[in-house]
């Protein structure tokens, strides 16, 4: 004690300043620890993605974003929710069972106030809504339509089918002229199913789904769906069963099929692989009506823990996601039309598509609003996967209506 009282005072203060450094230092060391996981369903965005957090993390050095992408991602995202290993931020979907539940449980981070809110429009927005409250941030939109060959069109002088009988009529003139009307992607049944989400999509109302018991067997709608979707799958490649989802696009891409029933979100992949395609693409006429609607809903939206130890940066990165320049990014590169205000959709192609959706003429995803969220959807897509290959459409439709009414029990019964 003697010798510490008998130093200079000049020692004194260099000493208590290296104190200081030193705590300085381990408190940006600590800083520079900050890691965020970022859940993705989305493996057509992982590249664009990843520019934007490189770019995050240079204006934030502390700051390390790392991007998850796994198969089966919803499922696999379900399963750490209930565990309680919930990813900082991932990529969420308004309106559906999962998120209410997530948000009412608590498990989801309130963005309602955020500055970054106010850039996204509204009536886009408004559908993550949740007791008056929005727990998630949509960043962008798909819509599915039919991509077709344009060369092949023009060939055989065909105009682009308004209704679901001159769509089929289309598909027997290019079969009858040697073409392969239609690619499908059979061996991947989650992007397969969306060609049947379509005309479940324009048959049903949101209301329906409120229903406490289903008639499905009995119900003549549903009969109609299943016979359309037998005839569309007389007219797909013989290989069909084989092709994945990244086969059906490389197929596409490369003139072997005339029309390809899928998303915007295809359309990256498709034009890398052959970048001088001459396509469109137009919207699936999936009933007689000449008003029939897009299939379409957000494709990016986000939400943030309520558990994460670092929402201020969670939520510093999705504003930066959500910046009129980087929104337009995303568009750019996806050809997804963007959910923020401002951003134009700059792919000529989906002129058609975005038409309809402008005059309102739009249907959400109707898997959204099912009681049971993405358990009940992956259990409609074994048995679409199923109906596809046996062509029973007594079976399938019996298997919907026992699935839809259990899932209505439970609901019932929470």
């Amino acid at each position: 004690m003697n010798q510490l009282l008998s130093l200079s005072p000049l020692f004194l203060i260099l000493l208590l300043t290296g104190c200081i450094d030193n705590e300085l230092n381990q408190s940006i060391m600590k800083e520079e620890r900050i890691e965020l996981e970022f859940f993705s369903p989305k493996p057509e965005t992982e590249v664009i993605f990843n520019e934007l957090i490189q770019e995050f993390e240079a204006l934030h050095p502390n700051v390390t974003i790392k991007q998850e992408i796994v198969p089966e991602p919803m499922t696999v995202l379900k399963a750490r929710i209930a565990r309680g290993d919930i990813p900082d931020l991932f990529i969420t979907y308004p309106i559906e069972q999962d998120y209410k539940v997530r948000a009412e449980k608590g498990y989801l981070l309130d963005l309602s106030n955020e500055p970054f809110i106010k850039d996204i429009q509204p009536t886009i927005q408004n559908r993550y809504l949740v007791d008056g409250k929005m727990y998630g941030a949509a960043l962008t939109q798909n819509a599915v339509g039919v991509l077709y060959n344009k060369n092949h069109f023009e060939e055989l002088n065909l105009a682009i089918p308004q209704t679901w009988n001159s769509f089929v009529h289309t598909l027997e003139a290019l079969k009858s002229n040697g073409k392969t009307a239609l690619i499908m992607p059979n061996n991947d049944i989650n992007q397969a199913s969306i060609f049947n989400l379509n005309l479940v999509a324009n048959e049903f109302e949101p209301s329906y789904w409120e229903k406490d018991e289903y008639s499905i067997v009995s119900d003549p709608r549903w009969r109609e769906i299943s016979e359309k979707m037998l005839t569309v799958l007389s007219y797909v490649q013989p290989d069909s069963f084989k092709d994945s989802y990244y086969d059906a696009n490389k197929k596409f891409a490369n003139g072997e099929g005339s029309m390809y029933i899928m998303g915007t979100w295809a359309l990256t992949m498709i034009e890398k692989s052959n970048p001088y395609l001459n396509y469109g693409i137009f919207p699936f006429p999936a009933i007689n009506q000449k008003e029939h609607n897009v299939l379409g809903g957000v494709d990016i939206g986000f939400a943030v823990s309520a558990d994460t130890k670092h929402p201020e940066e969670a939520k510093a990165f999705l504003a930066f996601l959500i910046k009129k320049e980087n929104a337009q990014r995303m568009s750019d590169f996806e050809g997804s039309i963007s959910a923020v205000k401002g951003v134009t959709n700059t792919y000529k192609e989906g002129h058609l598509i975005r038409a309809k959706i402008a005059s309102g003429q739009v249907a959400n995803w109707p898997n959204h609003y099912w009681a049971g969220g993405t358990a009940a959807e992956s259990e409609f897509r074994k048995y679409t996967a199923k109906f596809y290959d046996d062509q029973n459409i007594d079976v399938y439709l019996q298997n919907l209506e026992k699935m839809f009414n259990r899932y209505a029990n439970a609901a019932e019964k929470n």
